[in-house]
Parts: structure tokens; C-alpha cells; sequence
């Protein structure tokens, strides 16, 4: 599998994908031992490609042909302007049976979901909107990305108030990705055919920056299960799973050692 940036640089050795990262993204979130700097090196010089291969299998029972992977890819929520979603790690492959597969992985030490929960973000939307931008969409995409995984919810309704705003839109962006990376490249409205099947790995790297705040990595976990439980995801093993409209959904949270390799 070539993993490249939106530029096209090929990041196949850590020194090309820490080149292709900085290009693309800022230099300060390049930190050894936190999520970026982790994800080259597990791809580059440990067995990410393994662990990819082995996780597509157990969950599908068969292998991809990868057609592209782009680090940094921003997936589209919506037709509003302003930043979608940031993937850190976008891939598109297909089954033998001809399914189309999106795959974002989502790389963590001990950065946190964001730093709100729907509600906070909402008001926050919504405060933008009185005092700085009266035509902002900001609260539509909110109340839009909550309504998706949640039909017939408010930002405010009990159920949804308290989860991680970064997850929704982590699930929503991503079951809304192109079957390929063209179709991804279109607006939403111009989009023909979405992923079939979208596959979703948190995946924590254990660093000796993870081992010095174990209370940090236990709130992170805490929150992808809690959001998980309110979608009421099925649960085999590690594996979520759900059908979401006409995409089969499934994630996981995989804790990787990456501890004296930064």
C-alpha cells in the first residue's frame, strides 16, 4: 500500500513521512512519542501495514486491494464552508466481491476527543453566530452531524449532550466519504456513490508519553465507549458495528506498543 500526502509525496521511509507531514500540517504537531510522529514510524519502520492487513481480515474475513491512502485527507461533512474533518490517516480499498471500503484511522497518545462535548460545542455555535457571524452554518452542521447518528436528536437532548463532539463527526465525515478517492474528491452534492463498508480505528500508540498520565488514558477510553454504547453498537469482541443507513460501520480502540521507539 502507497501512503502519500495531498501533495503526492510518498511517504515510504519515516524521514519522507515526517518531510510529507510538515508539508501539509504544522510543524509543532510533529512531537516524538504523540500521535503523528507515532503513526509514520508504526507505518514506515514497525508493522502497520500488518496490523492494517490483519484488522481488515478479522473484521471482514477477506483482503483489500488498497487503492490509495493519504494522511491529512479532509473528509466533507457537509456542503458549508469552513474546516471539515481532518482524517489522520485515509485509506480506500476494495473487496474481491467489488464492495467499496473507506477506512479512517484515528492516531492517539493521549490527546483527548476534543476538547467539547456536543453541547458545548452547539452553544459555542451558536454564540458565534449571534455575536460574530449571523449567517454561520456552524449550529446547522452541529444539529445536521448529531441528527445523522442520532435521527430525531437536538444537540441539547440528554442522550447526545455530553459525548465527544469529535467523535460524531469522526463517524459522520467518514460515512459520508466517496467509494474512491475520486468520488471523494467531489462536493457532497456531486458525490454518486458513497463507501459501502467505512472502517473505524482509534488507534493509541503506548509511548512513554502514554505511560505518564494513565488517568488521561483511562478518560479516553471512557468516552469512545460511552459513544459508542449511546449509538448502541453491537460488540463482538473488540469490534463495534452498526448499519448506518446503507454503510456497514465498524470500529475499534487498539492500544499498539510503541514504548523506547520514539
Amino acid at each position: 500500500m502507497e501512503i502519500t500526502n495531498k501533495k503526492g509525496r510518498v511517504l515510504d521511509t519515516f524521514e519522507n513521512w515526517e518531510k510529507g507531514f510538515i508539508e501539509v500540517d504544522e510543524k509543532l504537531h510533529w512531537e516524538p512519542g504523540y500521535s503523528a510522529h507515532s503513526l509514520g514510524l508504526f507505518f514506515t519502520e514497525k508493522e502497520g501495514q500488518k496490523w492494517l492487513d490483519e484488522l481488515v481480515k478479522s473484521i471482514l474475513g477477506c483482503s483489500l486491494e488498497y487503492s490509495k491512502a493519504e494522511i491529512e485527507h479532509e473528509s466533507k461533512l457537509d456542503s458549508y464552508k469552513g474546516k471539515h474533518r481532518m482524517q489522520d490517516l485515509a485509506i480506500w480499498g476494495k473487496c474481491p466481491d467489488g464492495r467499496s471500503v473507506f477506512i479512517a484511522i484515528e492516531a492517539k497518545v493521549l490527546e483527548s476527543f476534543g476538547n467539547y462535548s456536543v453541547k458545548d460545542e452547539y452553544e459555542i455555535a451558536l454564540d458565534y453566530r449571534k455575536n460574530e457571524k449571523p449567517e454561520s452554518k456552524k449550529p446547522n452542521r452541529v444539529e445536521e452531524v448529531v441528527d445523522r447518528l442520532f435521527p430525531g436528536k437536538t444537540p441539547k437532548d440528554e442522550e447526545v449532550c455530553n459525548l465527544r463532539y469529535q467523535l460524531m463527526h469522526y463517524f459522520v465525515a467518514s460515512i459520508k466519504e466517496g467509494a474512491d478517492y475520486n468520488e471523494s474528491k467531489k462536493s457532497i452534492k456531486k458525490r454518486k456513490k458513497n463507501a459501502d463498508i467505512v472502517i473505524l480505528p482509534v488507534l493509541v500508540f503506548n509511548t512513554e508519553h502514554y505511560q505518564e498520565d494513565q488517568e488521561t488514558a483511562a478518560k479516553n477510553k471512557s468516552a469512545y465507549d460511552a459513544f459508542c454504547e449511546a449509538l448502541k453498537m453491537s460488540n463482538d469482541r473488540e469490534t463495534h458495528y452498526k448499519r448506518i443507513g446503507d454503510v456497514e460501520v465498524y470500529t475499534c480502540y487498539q492500544v499498539v506498543d510503541l514504548k523506547n521507539n520514539n
